[in-house]
């Protein structure tokens, strides 16, 4: 009978929550930067790398987890757009080979660098700190 607290069913109370006055808003919304970086040529991905430097902090709060899997991210991606860059220059003129290795590194590239800002997303959303900030995959 004691089941509903407040209107919410009191099973959502044993979920482990990391909500406090700092919460994960920004991170959020770096991510959400982060993403829409694919269709302004890194703009916003400065943009949500400038934010998570300036908010991430020196103490071992959980949303440090995300603004350094963000900054990773932004780096990270700058690493990989070279190198595709590099390969598109050497061997992206030969038709069909160079065109499916310079494809399938860009197919790559484009899914790591979404599959890593959604799980970042959905963490930051549910409250939840990245496992491994300092990952090459997803943390």
């Amino acid at each position: 009978m004691n089941d509903h607290i407040h209107g919410q069913d009191a099973s959502f109370d044993n979920a482990p929550r990391y909500t406090d006055e700092r919460g994960g808003n920004t991170a959020a919304v770096c991510y959400g930067l982060m993403i829409a970086t694919l269709f302004t040529a890194f703009a916003t991905g400065l943009i949500a790398l400038i934010v998570s430097y300036v908010a991430r902090e020196d103490d071992n709060h959980w949303t440090n987890s995300h603004y350094t899997f963000v900054i990773r991210t932004f780096w990270i991606s700058i690493l990989y757009a070279i190198i595709l860059g590099f390969f598109t220059f050497v061997i992206g003129w030969i038709p069909l080979l160079g065109w499916a290795i310079v494809g399938l590194m860009a197919l790559y590239t484009t899914a790591w660098f979404i599959g890593r800002n959604v799980i970042g997303l959905l963490r930051a959303l549910n409250g939840r700190p990245i496992d491994s900030p300092q990952s090459w995959f997803f943390g």
